[in-house]
């Protein structure tokens, strides 16, 4: 499976990046996706450059994680970053864009669906019933199902 990994919040960055970086992803039906808030870890360069602007706004290291905003974006607020990368998860593993995205290879089509279905959409479910089952037996099941022949 092809996994795209984001960053969002770069400064060329609107609050239009979301939209169109859906589309582009459903168009070319990419499997799976691993979105980031940009995040200027500090020591970095990129975290100098911004303290020097005035753009850092919290200083919470346990914030800095890829999951939080923790600088002012240039091209769109704060709260416009955050909103349209939580946005971006739930319209990837929404149901109508599993199904748009449905690999055209008959033999991708079941790892597809466990990993979309089973640990994308319902993986608060997949989670608990892991404490139930071993993740060692549901592992090996998820491997069973996707490649048994």
């Amino acid at each position: 499976m092809i996994n795209a990994s984001m960053v969002f919040g770069l400064d060329g960055d609107d609050s239009e990046v979301f939209y169109k970086t859906l589309d582009w992803l459903v168009k070319n039906r990419i499997e799976t996706l691993t979105s980031h808030i940009l995040t200027p870890y500090p020591g970095t360069v990129l975290h100098r450059r911004m303290e020097a602007d005035g753009r850092i706004v919290d200083r919470n290291l346990s914030n800095y994680n890829t999951a939080h905003v923790v600088f002012e974006p240039k091209g769109m607020t704060a709260e416009e970053l955050n909103t349209g990368y939580l946005w971006m998860y739930r319209q990837f593993y929404s149901f109508r864009n599993i199904i748009r995205r449905f690999p055209r290879q008959k033999a991708q089509r079941k790892s597809y669906l466990l990993f979309n279905i089973c640990y994308r959409k319902f993986g608060k479910f997949t989670s608990a019933l892991s404490r139930l089952i071993p993740l060692q037996v549901l592992g090996r099941l998820a491997a069973w199902i996707s490649y048994r022949t």
